[in-house]
């Protein structure tokens, strides 16, 4: 290495010395003394390095190309390639030529100009077993030794809101020499390294810093996800490779930006503040929004009329212009377009709806506010890259409600009057203040003799009646109150009228299998169907159908059915969410029908068990790791959207969770079904939460834990929780002391950790679904890592039963005695 450096000096020395100063002559006596002394000095030096064992640098020879006519010769002469790339490697050039003994620098070369390498003939003067050249032909080899590693063609092939996708060539080594010799090549890729820093963001919330990814060597596509919305970021991708004499190393960097796609606006914008009102106008106040996701574009004002006796749902496929609503006889519409696009828009504004004129795309006609109650609300508009997404903020009767902001404080005319009506007032208040006083004092003296009278020994603390214990478990449950049979009749009905039309299911359209009892609901049997309706993809549908007789209901049932039909008013349709068809009635039954499944998820993970007679069995289940991942993720997608919705599942369990025909997972959100095993119904306590088995609090909280049961179910392959205990009765006091289910061999840490996390007594300690979805996106990308369901060899052997590597399933106990 030293006799290298010491060339590399020389060389260094000589283009230095071309370089003429201005007012002197070139040293040409010098620069001479210098070439040929550096020509005599090449062999001994390489025959030294040779002897000595010490490794060159290495080059690669690029092939046979035709002669160019524009490259400059340099004026040393070269006898071997090794010295003219050496030199052209100082001189910051790309490649390097040589024909015959002479060398000639360049930054480009062309590939049509390929020749076949056997034009190539003409071998170097100083070492034979290499070729300069021939006739017409160059022979190039390269000087860029680091770069030649380096992920080439990098570009972003797919971008999603929170995610995107690179993919490269793969690395094609070329030919390697050291000394003249052909050999393997001293630098091989084994990793890339991914990482990703944020350049450009509309967000205004903390980011922490993108983790780095590492991705083997034979990896031509890497997909980076949780990124934020229309978000920039530069992309870099480190080739690690390892080399012969120094090991592994950074060996190459390619970098590239890519832009994620926009999401829904986020947060909601503020609700306008109502400044005045007219008979034809309403001015309102609007703050400055925010938009997490993208750019604030424009913002709509939309009127809305509110008549409590006509109710319409909001449908914002069909909002538009004020004669658009009129013809469509819809009670709301969007008044104007303000835009928001210029740095100075986005501030506290002013805006008079029902002044007459056109903003955008919309005229704001005058309002008619005697005869309606009108409300305002805002909806927020995102354009980027031709993409729009609007999210729409609906107002309340709160935006109606005077505040101290709004309150104003009366004043008396000047003259007389306002002397006559602060004397009246005055002299109101006093006499009520003398009233007040005389009456004290007259009850404090009555007290006085009647305790006088009595005699007796009674505090005024002590309570003179019996004194209901309550215990203090500091919360406080809000029971239904009893309903009669007309008055709950007429809130179902109520609750009827506000489904939309196609839900409300005529009679005649539903076929019942009476005699197909497949479960016992809380309300009622639960009975399989067939739904005829043209708007469903078949005119004939399957479905699963809960009989009610309403006159049957005790009074707690009538308030837990409505509280739960409210819920499903809620709800829009979802992947992960059972389908709501619709209710329908006869004279004497209600029906609320719903998509039919016939597959949970207990069974579909009990039935993917190897059976033990199967050897040789490689896996302890015919499921992918993948494929459990997947479906613990869409089982907290839809709590995630229950949560969101202000539901509360309450029940949740493997049981009432249905595996489709395409491998997809639904849960049933209208009271789970306690389907009937040998007479008896399911036992749901072993899923429930310490807060629901002590004092029936039901909270989002509460769904996390039941959450974390079926995901652990999931990676256990349909055990039941908690085998160890055989009552539930004892279920409570072993949570209390700290038991938890166990952790399964084939799960690692990081999936068990996020479940622990779920299991804690505190419910404010626990993880909430945004954060468990965003956990479970990132095990996706390596599942792996995660669960892992190979028979390990050295705990199993191949005649050993593979199912003592799982935890037991024992249906009796999920059993009710």
């Amino acid at each position: 290495m030293a006799q290298q450096q010491q060339r590399f000096a020389v060389v260094a020395t000589i283009r230095k010395n071309r370089i003429t100063p201005p007012g002197h002559r070139p040293k040409f006596a010098l620069e001479l003394f210098l070439c040929l002394f550096f020509l005599l000095l090449t062999p001994r030096v390489e025959n030294l390095a040779t002897a000595q064992g010490i490794e060159e640098t290495p080059y690669y020879y690029l092939g046979c190309y035709t002669a160019r006519l524009d490259l400059t010769q340099e004026q040393l002469f070269s006898k071997v390639p090794q010295v003219c790339v050496e030199i052209c490697e100082v001189k910051d050039y790309s490649f390097a030529a040589l024909s015959d003994d002479k060398c000639y620098c360049t930054h480009t070369v062309l590939a049509e100009e390929r020749q076949d390498d056997l034009l190539c003939s003409t071998r170097c003067i100083a070492s034979k077993s290499e070729y300069c050249g021939g006739a017409g032909v160059h022979s190039y080899y390269s000087t860029e030794v680091a770069k030649s590693a380096a992920a080439k063609e990098l570009q972003v092939v797919n971008a999603t809101e929170n995610s995107l996708t690179i993919s490269w060539l793969p690395h094609n080594p070329m030919k390697h020499f050291i000394a003249g010799v052909e050999s393997t090549p001293m630098i091989r890729i084994t990793n890339y390294m991914i990482k990703t820093e944020r350049l450009h963001t509309y967000s205004m919330q903390p980011f922490f810093p993108q983790p780095e990814f590492i991705v083997q060597g034979n990896e031509t596509k890497f997909e980076i996800t949780d990124l934020h919305p229309a978000t920039r970021y530069q992309i870099t991708v480190q080739s690690l490779c390892e080399s012969n004499t120094q090991g592994a190393s950074k060996c190459g960097t390619s970098v590239v930006e890519g832009t994620t796609l926009i999401g829904e606006p986020s947060p909601m914008p503020p609700p306008p503040k109502v400044l005045t009102t007219t008979d034809k106008t309403i001015t309102i106040q609007i703050k400055p929004v925010r938009n997490n996701n993208g750019p604030v574009t424009k913002v709509l004002v939309i009127v809305e009329h509110v008549d409590d006796a006509i109710t319409q749902p909001f449908d914002s496929a069909l909002l538009g212009s004020h004669s658009e609503a009129e013809e469509n006889g819809l009670p709301y519409y969007i008044a104007a377009e303000l835009d928001y696009d210029r740095p100075g828009d986005n501030k506290t504004r002013k805006f008079i709806v029902g002044d007459g004129k056109r903003y955008g795309r919309y005229t704001n006609p005058p309002l008619d506010n005697k005869n309606s109650d009108v409300h305002i609300s805002l909806a927020v508009v995102s354009t980027l890259n031709n993409i729009t997404k609007i999210l729409y903020a609906r107002s309340t009767h709160e935006q109606h409600v005077s505040s101290m902001d709004n309150f104003t404080y009366s004043t008396f005319e000047s003259g007389s009057n306002s002397v006559v009506a602060l004397i009246v007032t005055c002299s109101v208040f006093g006499v009520c203040f003398i009233l007040s006083v005389i009456t004290y004092f007259y009850l404090r003296y009555k007290t006085c003799q009647l305790r006088a009278i009595r005699g007796g020994n009674s505090h005024e603390m002590t309570m003179q009646q019996p004194i209901i214990d309550r215990e203090n478990n500091g919360f406080v449950i809000e029971d239904d109150l009893p309903h009669n049979v007309e008055n709950f009749k007429e809130q179902l009905n109520g609750l009827v009228d506000r489904l939309e039309t196609q839900k409300r299911i005529p009679r005649n359209n539903l076929r019942l299998n009476v005699n197909d009892v497949v479960a016992v609901g809380n309300y009622g049997d639960v009975i399989t169907g067939k739904l005829l309706q043209n708007t469903l993809p078949e005119s004939t549908a399957e479905c699963q159908l809960h009989v009610l007789s309403l006159d049957e209901l005790i009074s707690t049932d009538q308030g837990k059915l409505l509280q739960e039909f409210r819920n499903l008013i809620k709800l829009q349709e979802h992947p992960n969410i059972l389908d709501f068809y619709g209710v329908s009635a006869s004279t004497d039954w209600f029906y609320f029908v719903f998509e039919h499944q016939t597959v949970t998820l207990k069974r579909r993970l009990i039935e993917s068990r190897r059976a033990p007679n199967s050897a040789p069995v490689q896996r302890i289940t015919s499921l992918s790791e993948q494929m459990i991942l997947e479906w613990i993720y869409e089982i907290a997608n839809a709590m995630e959207y229950l949560a969101k919705s202000k539901v509360v599942h309450k029940h949740l369990c493997s049981h009432c969770i249905y595996v489709t025909a395409e491998m997809k997972l639904k849960v049933s959100v209208f009271e789970p079904t306690p389907y009937v095993q040998n007479q008896k119904k399911v036992d749901q306590t072993r899923w429930l939460a310490p807060e629901v088995l002590r004092y029936q609090h039901y909270s989002t909280k509460s769904d996390v834990w039941s959450f974390a049961i079926v995901a652990w179910e999931c990676c256990s392959l349909g055990a039941t929780p908690y085998p160890q205990i055989n009552s539930s009765n004892k279920i409570l006091d072993a949570l209390k002391s700290g038991s938890r289910p166990a952790q399964p061999s084939f799960v690692y840490q990081d999936l068990y950790q996020m479940l622990l996390n779920c299991w804690t007594l505190e419910p404010s300690e626990r993880s909430n679904f945004d954060d468990i979805t965003f956990n479970v996106r990132q095990m996706m990308t390596s599942p792996r890592h995660s669960l892992c369901f190979d028979v390990q060899e050295n705990k199993t052997t191949m005649n050993s039963n593979i199912l003592d590597a799982l935890p037991f399933y024992m249906p009796a106990l999920e059993m009710e005695n």
